[in-house]
């Protein structure tokens, strides 16, 4: 059954012990953030904060802090199985007459399940606000040198033509109507907003659970993001348009802000950022609020960052789940992917079938054109290497990396602007490291070493007198 809204998913988590409750009032201003971090360090269970000092909305943190509550959102399905059905999807081929068209059409019909669907009202409208005061969302004061109040859980939903992303975008509250929209040049939300004739956004706060986990997920244009999230939750999202501006969103969401974008520019941070160190502060662009809808007694989602690994991490993994099938698309060589968590995106590690030279190159290079923020360094190793094993990691590059001809730079690239390591925001290098064992093309024309093995049926018979060994032992 699939998790339909916010409040379904803080039920379930209430029936399993994983949510509770805080009535003594917090305040904004470091103490909420804190006490956040702190749940999501020492693994503790979700919260909805009642109160705060400043009378704002009740809170709901900590949704994501543990990958069991990432498997709840997802009814225990694994991400990584969900998304195989997008492959069939998008493999469906050119039908070759009548019979073959009929076939196509009803794998469409199929499919169309997970399709978005517009519907005319939601209960995100179940009321409109009166008055515009952005005081009364929980914006949020995480480290000491911020200059203001953030939002920082906050679904930024955009359109250009039929084209339409959502994602998550950190925004500075400087006015009662106003925010600053801290979306960076490479992201496909910037370029959306950028190239429309008239760049209009929607923040949503608290959908259902998948589309939360999904805003956090880079999926390449012209993909449709809400299509993977629709294949993720088995069925389709609901979608309802704005009001006041041009911009379909969660129908079953909490609250959303519906504005436009002014041509102003601000200085925007610092912000203490998920790499543990204040991000600059720079100019970005002012959003308008022309109005707020939400339902009765809204709850509004918050998020921290810091060192990790926090919530963002569990986001990562949930992730990297997600792209595995659609990447297989353009690279059927590969075969696992692992980005870790503590490495906040910026390392990657992929095992893939090698079959000619400088294949592990190639690898490198599509991911980086794919997604250019992610992976400052990236590994690539063989397909029998478990690349969640960071031994089995290392002994690749121990034994089949010679630096010269294995190591791979790319200087002045799009990168993270986050990225505190470059000295110019958005333009720094990558790096690439070619674990695999080389083919003779790629060893002076001679065979690569074989690897020390020792037959398997030695193997099977001493490994059965170690376990009764070991099994005696024991006793």
């Amino acid at each position: 059954m699939v998790i339909k809204d916010l409040r379904a998913f803080i039920k379930v988590l209430e029936e399993r012990n994983e949510l509770i409750r805080i009535d003594e009032p917090l305040s904004v201003d470091l103490e909420v953030a804190a006490l956040l971090r702190e749940l999501m360090y020492r693994g503790g269970p979700a919260v909805i904060i009642e109160r705060t000092k400043e009378g704002t909305l009740p809170i709901v943190g900590n949704l994501f802090g543990k990958w069991d509550r990432v498997m709840l959102s997802m009814e225990n399905n694994d991400p990584e199985i969900a998304t195989s059905r997008l492959a069939d999807l998008l493999n469906i081929r050119v039908p070759q007459g009548l019979a073959d068209a009929l076939k196509s059409i009803n794998e469409l019909r199929k499919f169309s399940q997970y399709f978005p669907k517009n519907v005319g009202n939601g209960a995100v409208k179940e009321q409109e606000w009166s008055a515009i005061d952005l005081t009364k969302i929980p914006a949020i004061r995480q480290w000491v040198h911020e200059p203001g109040r953030f939002i920082t859980f906050g679904i930024t939903f955009v359109k250009y033509g039929n084209y339409r992303n959502f994602g998550y975008y950190r925004l500075q509250v400087i006015g009662r109507d106003r925010f600053v929209m801290h979306w960076q040049p490479w992201r496909r939300s910037a370029m959306y907003g950028e190239l429309g004739d008239k760049a209009e956004v929607a923040i949503v706060f608290g959908p259902d659970p998948v589309t939360m986990l999904m805003a956090g997920v880079s999926i390449p244009h012209p993909l449709d993001k809400l299509l993977v999230t629709g294949v993720l939750r088995g069925e389709g999202v609901e979608l309802v348009r704005g009001s006041t501006v041009d911009v379909e969103y969660p129908a079953n969401a909490e609250l959303v802000i519906e504005g436009e974008l002014t041509g102003e520019y601000v200085r925007e941070g610092p912000f203490g950022d998920h790499v543990g160190v204040y991000s600059i502060a720079k100019e970005y662009p002012v959003v308008k609020v022309k109005a707020i809808y939400s339902r009765r007694n809204p709850i509004v989602p918050v998020t921290v960052t810091g060192k990790p690994v926090l919530e963002d991490g569990n986001i990562i993994r949930f992730g990297t789940k997600v792209v595995k099938s659609p990447l297989r698309l353009l690279l059927p060589e590969l075969v696992d992917l692992e980005i870790p968590p503590e490495g906040l995106g910026f390392v990657i590690i992929a095992s893939i079938r090698k079959r000619y030279p400088g294949h592990a190159r190639r690898v490198m290079t599509t991911l980086w054109g794919l997604v250019p923020v992610l992976g400052k360094l990236m590994i690539v190793v063989d397909d029998d290497v478990n690349v969640r094993d960071w031994g089995q990691v290392m002994y690749a590059v121990a034994a089949h990396v010679n630096p010269s001809r294995d190591i791979l730079i790319i200087d002045n690239y799009p990168v993270e602007e986050l990225d505190p390591s470059t000295p110019v925001p958005n333009l720094g290098s990558k790096v690439g490291i070619d674990a695999t064992r080389k083919l003779p093309e790629e060893y002076g024309g001679r065979e690569y070493p074989m690897d020390a093995t020792a037959p398997s049926d030695v193997i099977n018979r001493v490994r059965r007198i170690v376990d009764s060994i070991l099994g005696k032992s024991r006793n």
